[in-house]
């Protein structure tokens, strides 16, 4: 199955997104961003330049697997912090009803 783009087309949307931005670029050319990004990583891939979010010396599954953990981490403290909150809200509740009865 051949390509919808030439090549030369896909460098040449290549130099406009590196001028204007991605996002002009694919408006201006009627292209989805998602495939400028996907020819950006090849063009990236294939010359040898690093992906970006990974570390020097470090493989693409690498990255992965430490994108993942720190999401795990990440996840694990966002629930952490949504049950503090709900105690602090009942805590809070509590001492404003005392507060109230205590008015009057």
């Amino acid at each position: 199955m051949g390509s919808k783009y030439t090549e030369e087309f896909k460098r040449e949307a290549l130099r406009l997104c590196a001028q204007q931005g991605v996002r002009a670029a694919g408006e201006k050319l009627g292209i989805p961003v998602k495939t400028l990004y996907l020819w950006q990583r090849k063009e990236r891939l294939g010359q040898g330049r690093p992906l970006k979010g990974l570390k020097p010396g470090e493989t693409a599954e690498e990255g992965f697997k430490r994108l993942e953990r720190e999401n795990d981490e990440l996840r694990e403290a966002n629930q952490i912090l949504k049950k503090a909150m709900g105690f602090w809200r009942v805590d809070n509740r509590e001492k404003t009803a005392r507060a109230l009865c205590l008015d009057r």
